[in-house]
């Protein structure tokens, strides 16, 4: 096998030359402090990753835990100073959860994502599911996680209104049921699905639900709350007026719905 040798790797104790990226999660020091007992059982000199103007890009812990152990710090000199190149670093990694994604391009000021963290603030829903609804999916589809955190994410033409519609009527039934203010998981998906049935109409559940409501407070997963959204929704309606909202859910119909509708 043909080997070739890297030119771009180096060490040195001059930790006054390495620089912090702007918009990185803040430093554990319990992760940290387990860097240091694994350095202390043995050093394998694991590299951190640089730009060449020194902003660590990858490694921001490891070279704490080093610098605070005086010990030589061992890096890698990347062809690119592009600081959206850290996201993509950690896009394939468990390093980095939604929330320090986020975090990371509002730094930077990406309209999008500030948008997306002032709704999720607003509607206090999970970040996923935002994105979600954004992108119009009932769940988080690969590519969209993938174009989330690397930087793509963007709100469609019309996609805020959609968003402010479907949450505010999700949080208005929360609120009747005098539920936590979160909005939960399943909750949401069930809702998102209901949303894309042909016969849903939000006025109509919102009648209904008047008498009916209850039967939501027992409701825990996906399947509990569609099937609760089903039959609130079809007290009272005779059969060709009847929503089939479980077998709607079941086959999947919901995923050839992915168009965003404007009421």
């Amino acid at each position: 096998m043909d080997k070739k040798k890297m030119t771009n790797c180096f060490v040195t104790k001059n930790y006054s030359q390495f620089k912090k990226t702007k918009g990185n999660r803040p430093i554990s020091l319990s992760h940290v402090a387990k860097i240091k007992k694994a350095i202390a059982h043995k050093d394998l000199k694991l590299p951190i990753l640089v730009t060449k103007n020194m902003d660590i890009r990858d490694g921001h812990h490891t070279f704490q835990a080093r610098k605070d152990l005086g010990l030589e710090i061992y890096y890698i000199v990347l062809d690119s100073n592009d600081a959206f190149d850290m996201a993509l670093l950690n896009s394939n990694r468990s390093g980095w959860n939604y929330n320090d994604y986020l975090n990371f391009f509002c730094t930077y000021q990406r309209k999008d994502y500030m948008i997306l963290k002032s709704k999720v603030k607003q509607y206090d829903m999970p970040i996923q599911e935002a994105v979600a609804i954004f992108n119009n999916q009932v769940s988080l589809k690969s590519h969209t996680m993938d174009d989330f955190k690397e930087g793509r994410f963007k709100i469609p033409a019309n996609g805020l209104i959609a968003f402010d519609r479907i949450a505010h009527e999700m949080q208005y039934i929360n609120n009747v049921l005098d539920n936590s203010k979160t909005l939960k998981r399943g909750f949401i998906r069930a809702y998102l699905v209901a949303d894309k049935c042909p016969k849903w109409d939000f006025a109509r559940f919102k009648a209904a639900m008047k008498s009916k409501g209850a039967k939501l407070l027992g409701a825990i997963s996906t399947e509990d709350y569609i099937s609760q959204f089903q039959a609130i929704f079809n007290t009272g309606l005779s059969s060709d007026k009847k929503i089939r909202l479980s077998r709607f859910f079941e086959d999947k119909e919901y995923e050839n719905k992915e168009e965003h509708r404007v009421h």
